[in-house]
């Protein structure tokens, strides 16, 4: 074998590629032994990114060390040897090192042919070389120190590709083509069912501004989903819609660090889930970083990895309403009690505390107040359709009696249906039964205004909402429930009809009970003075009187300016109740409570008495009119839709309003 073709053998054995490990096979690169790159920039590639300059990013010692080896051993030049390497070659240890195998100089190499420098018998030069190569784990065979002699050195080609180590600092992504780069806009990163954050429900809400007050523990965080429990509670008990409830508690769970929450809200329950996202390093942040001083870093984990944790825990709390009450200023303080929440300032401590206060306030309006407005507003609204006065003055009369057997029945825990099957039975005996005495007025008219008083309006209109806001579950238990109070009133007044006629007392004359307004100016301020004295009867605010008032107006003015120009009955009812809507939110907004403790007395004007009065005569004395009965009922319903949509369209149709409205509020209060 020539000296060419063992120096060969040689650096396919003894030359590692970068300090590699035993069996380790890299992916790409270049070698680091013989005809391998011997600079230093080559050996780390820095990862460059896109609108910065590439940063050069420095070899480690060893890569150094190893690199300026293979620069000496390709010039020719012998490295230096420190005395302790000298003794541990004749010792007849190994290095691991690339300059471990001696190169004998010009100079060497004619001193030995003189014979001037005796040849030194170390191990090492008939050691075998145990350095692991590449292609396998075992040593090779023992190779005696070649002949040198005349030979001009020169480093051995590389036969083989040898791919280079792999660093860390190296590993660069992998360009994407323009088809990988289209493909990842159409679909992005997330699947297209990925759950949508709860926070970011409080989108166009009066909610969205909402500042962190920090993060919260295991025992915080199951106080703040109480507090939270407890506020839906009022509400809901208040008479705030499934919307409204939901948002507050996701933004009060928020401000005070609690966000991986899920809200259920059915007819009478509230449902809050819990789950915390903890694990044995510390707090985990949507993105997956640890906040928590430990130094590690996990990466961002998915909803099912958090349920999977096993140091994951959570809470589920839950609140059953069983009683619903008109009280519009509890409502009012509960709002604006979120809404300062929010701000970020306020304890939870202190959130509990005011809580507290609103629960144990008293209504604004003592009972005998109630009772006053609900008699006087009974004869306005009679007065308003043209019931003239000797029919309010009969309207008042059986709105006294409906108020004291309602204190009695209830008094007795008789449910709401016979409740209000006897009050619609006494409107309609003592309006029909004073016609008979012969007394100058229109049953049809007293019996609409008296059924106005009864009907649950608050429950009507939150019903639609809540279905139209998307809880359909909390719409079909509300709509149940305000089916059964209006099966009630119909059926006192069926039962009323049955009895008045078998007392001998005449039938009405159905024409009669069609709605035409005395004039515009009568029916407006009649109609006014009856959503004052209504707002009374929900027990709102003093000052939310007057913002009422002027969403009724409004609402009034379009309502009277359609029947002018000829437009119909329902597209007026439907202008009407949008208007009163916009006004009405843009108002509530002003005034930072909910839309619809002024919606709701302002949209009096539109309840349909009349047309439930004319539908429930037909088909219960007329038979032969009793397609038309049905189609005044469904009319009324048709009504009721309407009001309801325009409120919540109200809403949205001044979403942009509303958010420059906020927009200002926040400028003034920092300049404050």
């Amino acid at each position: 074998m020539s000296v060419t073709e063992q120096l060969r053998e040689l650096s396919h054995h003894g030359y590692p590629a970068s300090g590699a490990a035993a069996g380790l096979e890299f992916q790409d690169g270049e070698p680091f032994g013989p005809g391998g790159d011997t600079s230093l920039t080559g050996a780390a590639r820095p990862v460059t990114m896109h609108g910065f300059p590439a940063s050069l990013v420095r070899p480690t010692e060893t890569q150094a060390a190893q690199a300026q080896t293979r620069a000496r051993l390709a010039s020719g030049v012998q490295p230096a040897v420190s005395p302790q390497q000298s003794v541990a070659a004749q010792d007849g240890a190994v290095s691991s090192q690339v300059g471990a195998l001696p190169v004998l100089t010009p100079g060497q190499i004619e001193a030995d042919k003189a014979g001037a420098t005796p040849r030194s018998q170390a191990a090492a030069a008939t050691r075998p070389v145990t350095q692991i190569s590449r292609r396998g784990s075992g040593q090779t065979t023992a190779v005696e120190r070649p002949d040198t002699s005349g030979v001009p050195h020169e480093p051995a080609p590389a036969t083989t590709t040898v791919l280079r180590g792999a660093y860390p600092s190296t590993r660069t992504r992998a360009v994407q083509s323009s088809k990988e780069k289209l493909r990842s806009i159409i679909w992005g990163d997330a699947a297209p069912t990925a759950p949508m954050r709860v926070v970011d429900r409080l989108t166009a809400t009066p909610f969205h501004n909402l500042r962190r007050f920090g993060d919260s523990s295991d025992r915080q965080a199951r106080r703040t989903l109480n507090f939270a429990l407890r506020l839906a509670e009022t509400m809901f008990h208040y008479g705030a819609d499934a919307l409204d409830v939901e948002n507050a508690i996701i933004a009060v769970c928020a401000t005070y660090g609690v966000e991986n929450l899920e809200v259920d809200i059915t007819n009478q329950s509230v449902t809050i889930n819990y789950v915390a996202e903890i694990t044995e390093t510390g707090k985990l942040t949507a993105e997956g970083h640890n906040t928590e001083s430990t130094g590690q870093i996990s990466g961002p984990r998915t909803s099912q990895d958090v349920l999977d944790d096993p140091n994951t825990y959570s809470h589920t709390v839950m609140r059953v309403v069983r009683s619903w009450t008109d009280n519009y200023a509890g409502l009012a303080n509960s709002h604006q009690l979120v809404t300062r929440i929010i701000e970020g300032t306020m304890p939870l401590k202190e959130a509990e505390r005011q809580l507290s206060i609103i629960n144990s306030k008293p209504k604004p309006y003592p009972k005998w107040t109630v009772w006053l407005a609900t008699v006087v507003a009974a004869a306005t609204i009679t007065m308003a359709i043209g019931g003239g006065a000797a029919g309010a003055l009969v309207a008042a009369v059986s709105s006294v009696l409906v108020q004291l057997v309602s204190a009695k029945l209830g008094a007795w825990r008789i449910p709401e249906f016979f409740a209000l099957a006897a009050n619609a039975l006494i409107v309609t005996l003592a309006a029909m039964g004073i016609s008979a005495l012969g007394v100058d007025l229109s049953p049809p008219r007293v019996i609409a205004g008296g059924i106005i008083m009864l009907l649950p309006t608050t429950r009507m209109v939150s019903t639609m909402q809540d279905a139209i806001n998307g809880f359909p579950v909390t719409a079909v238990g509300r709509l149940l429930s305000t089916s059964l109070a209006f099966l009630g009133i119909i059926a006192g007044i069926a039962v009323g009809i049955a009895l008045a006629g078998y007392l001998g007392v005449p039938r009405i004359d159905v024409s009669q009970s069609s709605f035409t307004s005395p004039d515009a100016v009568t029916n407006t301020v009649f109609m006014l003075i009856s959503t004052a004295l209504v707002a009374v009867t929900m027990q709102a605010k003093p000052r939310h009187i007057f913002p009422a008032v002027l969403a009724a107006l409004a609402g009034l003015l379009v309502f009277h300016v359609g029947g002018e120009y000829g437009l119909g009955a329902r597209l007026d009812t439907a202008l009407g109740a949008v208007t009163t809507g916009c006004v009405a939110a843009l108002l509530a907004a002003r005034s930072r409570i909910p839309q619809t403790i002024l919606a709701i007395p302002a949209m009096t004007y539109l309840l349909p008495g009349l047309s439930i009065f004319r539908g429930m005569y037909a088909i219960t004395v007329e038979a032969d009119t009793a397609g038309t009965g049905f189609t005044g009922l469904i009319n009324a319903m048709a009504s009721i839709v309407m009001m309801a949509s325009g409120v919540v369209l109200g809403n949205y149709l001044m979403r942009p309003f509303l958010e420059r409205m906020q927009i200002f509020s926040h400028r003034r209060n920092r300049r404050r």
